[in-house]
């Protein structure tokens, strides 16, 4: 039976360095991330306490319901479309040049999942009470009833994606980082790194990956669903907002992984694993996918201005030219600039391809989203078809805190993780010897 090689290479040295050493920094992020989880926690005390009303400006009949925490969920649950998107790609249709990828962009899921849960348990108002009630009363009818049902599916079976990807990592990093040994043979379970295993493995990571394809889409169809299916809102009610939210999801998505594999990239001196090649890849398909984005908000907003009813008239006027008008073409005009900076890197100057200017398209266009995510949720909820006027709904800083502390959590457990486990699966015996060669 063949066993797990002891000696490191030096592509498995490299590949564990982050794991033996701590840096000045690391101490630092991990601080901060601590600070900014903290004021999640204040914002979820005194809502706990003082209610939705003293730590948002929601309320109802006049005003929002729903507010800045629902813009965050949708917002979260997008970026973690990515992770098994990248992950089944690489394993489905055998592209190896992204398996230095899967692992990086599953974390983004593992961590951007929970982070929403965690908004999630804020927007509801009595989060004792959520997981009794939607068990005890739910109705199948219900969109939230899928969403919970499809989140957690998707969590759960993204865990078990990512254990069983890693535990040959674990077999190999047991006996070369001591400090984590033990947790390394635990989570283990016994792998010897034989033919069979791997081969078992690989096949039971492809049918999962095969299956997870289609919860991953009917996630982020479902928040689609919450607000298409809306016919008493104007401007919700339409068939297409569950792909307009899946692709925005695909977008939001890659957007985030390259800004996470260039900061990995550097920090950690990877370029021979994370090259720029990968880095372009992933900028053009983000690229093309915004062409889809920048078409599909035209068409909606072309439909809604053309003949609409007297509601979609009103929400779209708000938009366009009223109080929201300060948000929509700034966002507009992000969205073709990172396009532009995108197309421009990737397609016509490519030779001359540089690397920051890709982040910086990234970085514009998942700004872009968030604020689209935004106008999505408050104009509609100000303008009821219902005879109640108009209301107002501005973020509080307890929001803003609250949305600060989840972004503390996540950045906080994904460099934790990268600090105990590998970021990048390590190579097999062949890979190594390849490489030697």
């Amino acid at each position: 039976m063949t066993m797990i090689r002891r000696r490191p290479d030096k592509v498995t040295q490299d590949l564990l360095r982050p794991l033996l050493t701590t840096g000045k920094a690391f101490n630092f992020i991990a601080a901060l991330s601590l600070v900014m989880f903290s004021l999640y926690v204040y914002a979820f005390y005194l809502q706990f306490v003082q209610g939705h009303g003293f730590t948002t400006r929601q309320s109802t009949p006049v005003g929002a319901v729903w507010g800045l925490y629902a813009a965050i969920i949708v917002f979260f649950i997008g970026i973690s479309h990515v992770g098994i998107g990248v992950s089944a790609a690489a394993r489905l249709l055998k592209l190896e040049y992204l398996r230095p990828l899967t692992r990086i962009a599953e974390l983004l899921t593992l961590f951007c999942l929970p982070g929403a849960v965690l908004m999630i348990t804020l927007d509801i108002g009595r989060p004792e009470r959520f997981v009794l009630n939607v068990m005890r009363y739910g109705r199948i009818q219900a969109p939230f009833v899928w969403s919970a049902t499809v989140i957690s599916v998707y969590l759960f079976a993204s865990i078990i994606y990512l254990y069983l990807s890693m535990r040959r990592d674990f077999a190999v990093a047991a006996d070369l980082v001591p400090k984590w040994g033990r947790l390394y043979r635990l989570l283990a379970l016994g792998y010897t790194d034989t033919k069979e295993e791997r081969e078992l493995h690989e096949r039971t990571l492809w049918w999962l990956a095969l299956v997870l394809i289609p919860i991953m889409v009917s996630v982020h169809s479902v928040y689609g669903f919450v607000f298409g299916l809306h016919g008493g809102r104007p401007g919700w009610f339409n068939p297409f907002m569950a792909p307009f939210f899946v692709l925005g999801a695909i977008i939001n998505g890659f957007a985030t992984l390259i800004i996470v594999v260039v900061i990995i990239r550097k920090v950690f001196q990877w370029e021979q694993y994370l090259s720029l090649q990968i880095i372009r890849n992933l900028g053009r398909f983000l690229c093309w996918m915004t062409v889809l984005y920048i078409y599909f908000t035209a068409a909606e907003y072309l439909t809604y201005s053309y003949t609409p009813p007297a509601g979609e008239a009103y929400v779209v006027q708000t938009v366009l030219v009223g109080e929201f008008s300060h948000i929509f073409w700034p966002a507009m005009a992000a969205l073709i600039i990172g396009f532009l900076m995108l197309l421009l890197n990737q397609t016509i100057f490519h030779r001359q391809f540089t690397l920051w200017i890709t982040v910086a398209g990234a970085t514009l266009i998942n700004v872009v989203l968030f604020a689209t995510r935004y106008l999505i949720v408050i104009p509609s909820l100000l303008r009821p078809l219902l005879p109640f006027p108009s209301g107002a709904y501005t973020p509080t800083l307890y929001e803003w805190g609250a949305f600060l502390g989840v972004v503390g959590f996540v950045i906080g457990a994904y460099i934790v993780f990268l600090k105990i486990f590998p970021a990048i699966e390590l190579p097999l015996p062949g890979e190594v010897e390849g490489k030697g060669s």
